[in-house]
């Protein structure tokens, strides 16, 4: 289902409580599934060494529930092997493991290998900003916690994991997920605020003129996914102000760029006027030189990020371009393939409000020059086995 623009902040404060593991709060039903995918690894203790007879069950995962499930043992070296039906795209299996008290999850992702380590049961707390209503949930389990009035959740015990994925759910509908981290050797975790906006091209994006008036004229083609948006001379799309870059970020996109036009194009920008009091940051192609580059002012280096030039990204094709940024080094990457070096870089900080745009800024000619389809904005740093897996997905 399209879902209208989504923006979710987390604020997730992790205390970690030693509870005994109960199945019934994580198991879902055992069922007979076809047999066509088999997946294997080995159940690991905290100190990393093999736990014999845990019972390990791959939980097959839709949009917003638990959909079938298999199980199987592990041997007396800790090895497990277990047998799917082949899963949808939209399916996402999780691995979950137990022994005694102790339990842990694991997303298998595309891998059809997988260990699980198990330690004690966490208790897990966070809270929404600007929601009071649905449910966070840990996927590929019952474990559910609903939104409080004043946005705040609580999980009493949730299974430890490197990937731990949380869902946000507000009328049966899968709003964002998240991949995080819900470690078995500390006493606390506090994971930064979380930002998911998600632009399907769907019709409710805020698109305006230059001039900063809402569009009258928005033109929709087919995109790589339903419909993309093809964004007339002087337009853009703008979403609220948010502290995206003062932090890491994913920034991803599809585009079927119809290449150079003698014009800086913008594929991001968060700035009011190019300059250090008034521009946070910039993602384009930047004409002078012919580079697609990242800035946050005016170009003077070294604070102008140069990943490559107007070959790297194919005209006339669709295209699924990131911009990754970790620990203030960002790295560009186009089809899944990095392009470019990772570079250290950080956005300006500024006290006053700077639109967030995509496609475009407050300069009229500076519009991208292409389609653009499938935005995704997170607060998180993917790797580039995620981005694969985006650009596969699609494309496919």
């Amino acid at each position: 289902m399209k879902n209208v623009i989504q923006v979710l902040l987390f604020t997730l404060f992790v205390t970690l409580l030693f509870c005994a593991c109960s199945e019934k709060e994580v198991a879902g039903g055992i069922t007979d599934i076809d047999h066509s995918i088999t997946v294997s690894g080995v159940v690991l203790d905290s100190d990393g060494k093999a736990v014999p007879s845990a019972r390990v069950v791959a939980y097959i995962d839709n949009s917003i529930s638990v959909d079938d499930s298999v199980e199987t043992q592990s041997d007396k070296n800790g090895k497990y092997q277990l047998v799917l039906k082949e899963r949808t795209e939209k399916d996402t299996v999780v691995l979950f493991a137990e022994q005694g008290t102790r339990c842990g999850i694991a997303n298998l992702g595309a891998e059809e290998y997988r260990d699980v380590r198990i330690s004690s049961r966490k208790s897990l707390k966070g809270s929404m900003n600007g929601s009071n209503s649905g449910y966070v949930r840990v996927k590929g389990t019952t474990l559910k916690a609903e939104i409080a009035e004043d946005g705040s959740f609580a999980f009493d015990a949730v299974p430890s994991g490197e990937e731990v994925i949380l869902q946000y759910v507000q009328d049966d509908n899968a709003v964002a997920t998240y991949t995080v981290s819900i470690p078995d050797s500390v006493d606390e975790v506090e994971l930064p605020a979380m930002i998911e906006i998600l632009l399907e091209m769907d019709g409710s994006e805020r698109v305006f003129d230059n001039d900063s008036t809402a569009a009258e004229n928005v033109t929709y083609v087919d995109g790589i996914n339903g419909k993309a948006i093809s964004l007339a001379p002087g337009q853009f799309i703008e979403i609220d102000s948010m502290g995206l870059t003062d932090g890491d970020f994913t920034i991803s996109l599809w585009t079927k760029w119809e290449g150079t036009n003698g014009n800086h194009q913008i594929l991001v920008s968060q700035r009011s006027y190019w300059s250090d009091s008034t521009s946070k940051f910039q993602w384009h192609y930047e004409a002078v030189y012919g580079n697609f580059t990242v800035m946050k002012s005016a170009p003077v280096k070294p604070d102008d990020i140069v990943f490559g030039d107007s070959s790297i990204v194919p005209v006339g094709e669709w295209s699924f371009l990131t911009l990754v940024s970790e620990n203030h080094n960002v790295t560009m990457y186009v089809n899944g393939k990095q392009v470019g070096e990772t570079s250290l870089f950080e956005a300006n900080k500024l006290d006053v409000y700077v639109p967030f745009r995509i496609g475009g800024n407050e300069v009229d000619a500076e519009t991208w020059n292409g389609l653009i389809d499938e935005v995704r904005i997170e607060s998180v740093a993917r790797n580039q086995k995620w981005i694969k897996e985006m650009w596969q997905r699609a494309k496919n």
